[in-house]
């Protein structure tokens, strides 16, 4: 659950489009939001759509184990050494930028870009320094030690882009972060296609290398627009001056450690417990069933946290907030699920490739992961919003020891299936847990009077997953049955607590 928390705690309040919003939203304003900001997460699932099926096609489940498995370990070193800085610096630099002045803005900037460069350096060596090691501890051989050795200049790029990305939040420039976003993603697609196909898992690394630097290009070229590049490395001040900011960053580098540290374990251990092929179904798995619904969540974010920092002090006002979060994320992921549930067997192939249909059965066990999140993230927020760290880092160790624990061990009895069925297990046991610790540390209330919708939404959503996995074609009528069910009940609830149905009647019978 990691990486979705800090990609939101990288929106901090401060780089809310409006500026400071009321905290007393009402349904229309939560939903207007969610479209607004979802339409990028939205382009940027297309591409991903396309890259997958590509790398899929030409490359099969062992090359999209490879891919994800540099992927991890890449991550993992550079989580482990960027100090947190393309969190905690967003926090300082659009403070600056609010209340300070331009000259103290460019200053603090150049430290950001000292720091992000000096611990990028420090990651290369970390990687060039344990490519033997990690190249064992990833794939049990160390045939794939020079493949880290070049891609540790990926792990320093990817601190130099995260500080790139930190200074344009803080400075407000959304639209220069949705860009960057759009065109980085295009531009991977764009480099790793033709590299797949002529030198197909060959070409992992280079496409890997060339991609990160197209990405890290288009970064520098948007934000030295805004503020031109300076570092000082040799400069004692920056440092001092930056100690802050390490020091915010720490709890959160912390975290992304777990978690980073969570799916690498999972990974390689699947990798033990079975082939190549494994990592890769399980990757795809995983992807249909969470990485593509997280979209919806990261379309919550960016509006949702501004409104939650500002009401966390007043308890009603922050129940309100997290419970109203809670019953329009569940009425618009329900349906959504449902229908995924039901089309899984035609997606999988299409998305990916006839050979990953053997994901279908685990994508659908683990869906019940991302229902369980949409009762979970609004009220996780609360320790990010509240800047408690510790909470944070408790909650987050919790899920990804048992995650680390308990997927592949299912795996190893039951396969693919099993670790899906983990995975929802997972999903409830945070569930759980954070309503427990939250409720009883920060004072969280769960508002009951819904609970009627909660249960019927649920009841549809588990016939619905039971029936998809029976073999017998005319359950799927049962299936599709729940679909209908489920949507009829969220667009009546929408339609009596929002105005958004009747508005776009009216736009459309005016068109």
């Amino acid at each position: 659950m990691h990486d979705i928390f800090l990609e939101m705690a990288e929106n901090t309040p401060n780089n809310s489009i409006d500026g400071a919003r009321d905290s007393d939203a009402t349904y229309d304003h939560v939903i207007k939001y969610t479209g607004l900001f979802g339409g990028v997460q939205g382009i940027m699932m297309l591409v991903s759509v396309a890259r997958n099926k590509i790398v899929s096609e030409l490359l099969g489940p062992s090359g999209l184990a490879i891919i994800k498995l540099f992927d991890n370990a890449i991550k993992l070193i550079n989580q482990s050494t960027d100090l947190g800085i393309s969190f905690s610096a967003v926090k300082h630099v659009a403070e600056l930028f609010d209340q300070g002045t331009e000259e103290e803005v460019r200053n603090f900037v150049r430290t950001v870009r000292t720091f992000c460069l000096m611990t990028g350096l420090l990651g290369m060596l970390v990687c060039l320094a344990l490519c033997q090691q990690i190249s064992y501890w990833t794939f049990d051989s160390y045939d794939y030690t020079w493949h880290f050795a070049v891609l540790s200049l990926v792990v320093c790029m990817l601190t130099v882009q995260g500080g790139e990305m930190a200074i344009l939040k803080g400075m407000k420039k959304l639209k220069k972060v949705a860009v960057i976003a759009v065109f980085g993603a295009i531009a991977t697609l764009v480099i790793c296609a033709p590299i797949y196909y002529f030198w197909r898992i060959d070409g992992i690394v280079f496409s890997l290398l060339l991609s990160g630097m197209a990405v890290l290009a288009i970064h520098l070229y948007y934000s030295t627009k805004v503020i031109p590049w300076r570092v000082s490395i040799f400069s004692k001040k920056e440092y001092s001056n930056g100690i802050p900011m390490v020091k915010l960053g720490i709890g959160y580098i912390i975290a992304g450690i777990f978690g980073q540290g969570a799916e690498y374990i999972i990974r390689t251990l699947i990798l033990r417990y079975g082939d190549l092929a494994d990592v890769g179904l399980y990757t795809s798995g995983y992807t249909m069933a969470v990485s593509y619904a997280n979209l919806v969540f990261v379309a919550f974010e960016a509006d949702y946290f501004p409104r939650l920092s500002a009401s966390h002090h007043d308890p009603k006002r922050m129940n309100q907030t997290i419970n109203q979060q809670i019953e329009v994320g569940l009425l618009l992921m329900a349906p959504l699920l449902t229908f995924f549930v039901l089309t899984m067997p035609i997606l999988v192939p299409l998305l990916f490739s006839s050979k990953f249909v053997d994901a279908v059965p685990m994508a659908i066990c683990a869906s019940f992961y991302i229902f369980f999140k949409a009762f979970t993230l609004p009220i996780a927020y609360l320790a990010l919003a509240k800047g408690d760290s510790r909470m944070y880092m408790f909650t987050e160790l919790v899920y990804d020891i048992f995650i680390a624990i308990a997927i592949p061990y299912a795996f190893k009895w039951w396969g693919l299936e099993g670790a899906g069925w983990a995975l929802s297990v997972a999903g409830l046991l945070d569930l759980l847990l954070i309503h427990i610790v939250y409720g009883v540390h920060y004072g969280y209330r769960f508002n009951f009077s819904k609970m009627k919708i909660y249960v019927l939404l649920f009841v549809c959503f588990t016939v619905a997953v039971f029936t998809a996995l029976h073999e017998n074609p005319w359950m799927k009528l049962v299936t599709g049955l729940m679909l209908v069910v489920s949507f009829i009940v969220s667009f009546r609830v929408l339609k009596n607590e929002t105005n958004i149905i009747s508005d776009l009647k009216k736009k459309l019978w005016r068109k």
